[in-house]
């Protein structure tokens, strides 16, 4: 190898090693003839001793992996391009520099910032949402053991399908059948979320063609690309995947001591990520291992992304889809509705919806809501006490402000709108915005929003924009 190769060498893989300094520092740590060939995707230990895949009460939690995508990509590369670089002279240290680049990608992959795992980990999803999310996964959980098997009918290496087989026991309870993995989620389904018979769950085109691929990809001829596509495309991902979940779940009021199925898969290091890594590691020396094994790693967290993409827009119109269907209908929704209902009144009954009082802030306000029967608009009467302010917020509801009494101004963005009885203003959706009252008197105003509409289009929009939560917080529960 010529100087500049040599350089080259060492660059790529002293930039590879940055990504990972804790793994790198364990490595450097032990004698050359005692480091390992691979690296488990997670370490906390399963407490086997009854075989049913019982979880030990330490859980880890996966802080996100933070790297800069153009240094993944120069890694890759680097490697790629290099001459001579593998192998290096420091005990195959270039595998390691691999699997460390595969890991990068599998961190830095769209999925971990898609719009339900968004959600879940913003606790942004209802009761019901979660009911659908998971009666559709359970297409998944219930097919589990067909992606095992089907890789271990590809794999040519009879200790691999052995530690395979050993995986299937465990996961279909052991000797407990009524503890394997799939009757525990069905469990979880009948008890936390109502799902008495998972055999009348209608499974949507989409999640149906989301396990088939993965069935299809999981039987693949080539055992290198199968045990790429579950090892660090599927077993590498649980633990994260599922802590952002349990957020979610536990945000949306059901019991922790519900959650034994993800707090199984959060907390246990699966032994079928470490028989799978190995199996997939024991073909590094084979051309082209890496692009395989990144290609079907890949596809594993793709067709992941595309279901749970397909499954946050169902969620979005299920819940506008009745009132698309009341506007098609064109009927009157006034018939059978009391006058109070239609019609309010000075003095007239409100809901206590919101206040808050932030002295340092300058802040001092109450919101109550007209008790109208809408659909979509929802009207509120805010009050401000003279010389103070409403909070600053944005929303994703447009806001039509009408002032009644009292004098000041609103401002929206960089624009400061001077307000007085009489006067409306249009409150734009995400704009940022807050009404000051300069006057000495009060100051009281209507504000209709289409909050009911906005609710129901955008996750999580009930609560999230207020300094406390509000009446609507309940609700998602």
């Amino acid at each position: 190898m010529d100087r500049q190769a040599t350089r080259a060498g060492t660059a790529a893989t002293s930039l590879a090693w940055s990504m990972t300094p804790r793994l790198w520092a364990e490595h450097k740590q032990l004698p050359a003839a005692r480091r390992p060939h691979r690296r488990s995707v997670r370490t906390p230990r399963r407490d086997r001793s009854l075989g049913t895949g019982h979880a030990r009460a330490s859980a880890r939690r996966h802080p996100p992996f933070r790297i800069a995508k153009e240094h993944v990509v120069s890694v890759i590369e680097a490697f790629r391009r290099t001459p001579g670089l593998a192998p290096l002279p420091d005990h195959g240290e270039s595998i390691e520099h691999q699997l460390a680049a595969l890991h990068a990608l599998q961190h830095e992959h769209p999925m971990w910032s898609c719009r339900l795992l968004t959600a879940f980990a913003q606790g942004a999803l209802s009761r019901d949402d979660i009911r659908h999310v998971f009666s559709q996964y359970h297409c998944y959980t219930s097919s589990f053991t067909r992606f095992i098997a089907a890789v271990m009918a590809s794999c040519d290496n009879d200790l691999f399908r052995a530690q395979l087989a050993q995986n299937l026991w465990e996961e279909g309870g052991g000797c407990e059948p009524a503890r394997r993995h799939a009757q525990i989620f069905r469990n979880f389904l009948r008890d936390s979320l109502g799902i008495a018979d998972v055999a009348q769950i209608a499974y949507a085109p989409h999640t149906r063609h989301f396990v088939r691929e993965y069935l299809a990809q999981s039987q693949s001829a080539d055992p290198v690309a199968s045990a790429a596509f579950l090892a660090i495309g599927t077993e590498g991902i649980v633990s994260r995947m599922y802590t952002m979940m349990r957020t979610g779940l536990v945000r949306a009021g059901i019991a922790e001591s519900e959650l034994e199925f993800f707090d199984i898969h959060i907390a246990c290091d699966d032994d079928h990520a470490v028989t799978l890594e190995n199996m997939m590691m024991s073909y590094a020396g084979q051309p082209g291992w890496f692009d395989t094994c990144a290609a079907a790693m890949r596809r594993a967290l793709d067709l992941r992304m595309e279901f749970f993409d397909s499954v946050f827009e169902d969620l979005q119109r299920a819940r506008i889809h009745p009132i698309v269907l009341r506007m098609q209908a064109r009927e009157s929704l006034a018939h059978g509705r009391r006058d109070a209902e239609l019609c309010h009144r000075p003095g007239g009954a409100t809901i206590a919806m919101y206040d808050n009082e932030v002295a340092r802030l300058n802040i001092k306000f109450t919101v109550e809501r007209l008790p109208l029967a809408a659909e979509v608009l929802d009207p509120r009467m805010v009050r401000i006490p003279p010389g103070k302010f409403n909070e600053k917020h944005k929303h994703a509801h447009e806001t039509l402000i009408h002032i009644l009494e009292g004098s000041g101004q609103v401002l929206i963005d960089d624009r400061v709108l001077p307000v007085g009885p009489g006067d409306s203003i249009l409150v734009p959706r995400w704009a940022m915005h807050q009404t000051q009252n300069l006057g000495s008197t009060a100051m009281r105003f209507l504000a209709v929003t289409d909050f009911r509409l906005s609710q129901r289009a955008l996750v999580g929009d009930a609560t999230d924009y207020r300094m406390n939560a509000d009446i609507d917080a309940s609700r998602r529960h």
